[in-house]
């Protein structure tokens, strides 16, 4: 299974990099997690992307559960006028303390001030007697200035890394240039609440 699985991958990359255009340079963001939970341990999560019209590339560590890493190859298709869609159809390879493979989504809904983003995955674990693993995060936000968005955002998860399987809560960010920090307040009035502080840098 992991073999056929890496062949899959390499198959999904080559095929999209068949699709891109030379004159079209790459784009790069490069993101630091800090989750601080109340009953677990708190953890890094740094995620890096390359995109190139339709080519998407992704590494995650932690993000799925706690010593894993995982990496994604995707296409991507972009929708709209007034509303603009913007989806990436991808499926990765998962290693470290969660090993598998399956199919993950990157989307993002906007049209002014409003703005629907989503990301999810769900991984079929190769190791015996394991179960798959899945999860997301959704954020619904508006944006009162060109350099801040707040809104609401909802985790669904069955890894240990959290603190329940579905947690709500407050998202508040700020840009400057290519540089953006964002805070998330999950389950605020819970005795358990979660903080997250997000660092991106795109380039």
């Amino acid at each position: 299974m992991p073999r056929v699985a890496i062949v899959l991958f390499a198959m999904l990359a080559a095929s999209a990099a068949r699709g891109q255009s030379k004159e079209t340079p790459w784009q790069y963001s490069a993101s630091l997690s800090y989750y601080d939970l109340p009953s677990l341990q708190d953890y890094w999560n740094p995620v890096v992307t390359a995109d190139r019209d339709v080519v998407h590339l992704e590494g995650r560590y932690n993000y799925l559960a706690l010593d894993s890493g995982s990496f994604w190859a995707g296409y991507n298709f972009t929708f709209g006028k007034k509303w603009t869609f913007d989806l990436t159809a991808m499926f990765g390879i998962v290693v470290g303390s969660v090993q598998g493979v399956g199919p993950g989504y990157e989307l993002t809904l906007q049209r002014d001030w409003f703005v629907l983003t989503s990301q999810g995955e769900y991984v079929f674990d190769t190791q015996k007697d394991v179960e798959d693993q899945s999860y997301s995060w959704t954020e619904i936000s508006g944006l009162p200035t060109r350099w801040c968005r707040l809104g609401l955002a909802l985790q669904l998860t069955n890894a240990a890394t959290a603190t329940r399987n579905v947690q709500s809560g407050l998202v508040a960010a700020f840009s400057y240039k290519n540089f953006e920090f964002e805070a998330d307040w999950l389950d605020p009035r819970r005795d358990d609440e979660t903080y997250i502080l997000v660092a991106t840098l795109n380039f």
